[in-house]
């Protein structure tokens, strides 16, 4: 529709029960419609429906979400240091070595003081790869960046 073309009556009555369901965005609503993001905003505001397009508490329920998802990443940057030392602890403590095996499939074990080179080398990697988990959950977590993707693009939606 060409700008400033005044809307008919039905058009007007069909975007003012869209607004009213709650069920779409202005801009879904302004494109069903044929119509400019603005002029559902207006329709709405003269229909005293000020806060039909409100997303504060999208934006709150937003910000509570990514604390949620820091607190957790957190957690297991922490459980991922945990493990990297009990590999590294495990270097040199005594282990159980066994085997199954033989014409009368036989079980032997016995305690050795240290484990094996291949079993030490086995940890060490085991301990690196969970330390660079960790290192790059806490780098992501201090990138200096204050705000998500969404959080971003939620604030240039609702101008907040």
């Amino acid at each position: 529709m060409p700008r400033g073309t005044p809307i008919d009556e039905t058009k007007r009555d069909a975007i003012l029960a869209d607004i009213k369901t709650g069920q779409k965005s202005r801009n879904a609503i302004a494109r069903d419609h044929d119509v400019s993001v603005g002029t559902v905003t207006n329709i709405a505001k003269r229909s005293g429906l000020t806060s039909a397009f409100d997303r504060s508490s999208t934006k709150n329920a937003t910000e509570a979400a990514r604390l949620d998802n820091a607190a957790l990443r957190a957690a297991t940057s922490r459980r991922f240091l945990e493990e990297a030392n009990r590999f590294l602890d495990d270097l040199h403590q005594p282990i159980t070595v066994w085997n199954f095996g033989g014409k009368d499939n036989t079980f032997n074990s016995v305690e050795v003081p240290a484990p094996s080179t291949a079993d030490k080398r086995n940890l060490i990697v085991s301990a690196a790869t969970a330390l660079d988990k960790h290192l790059a959950v806490e780098k992501h977590d201090s990138s200096g960046e204050s705000h998500a993707a969404v959080d971003q693009w939620l604030e240039g939606m609702t101008g907040l």
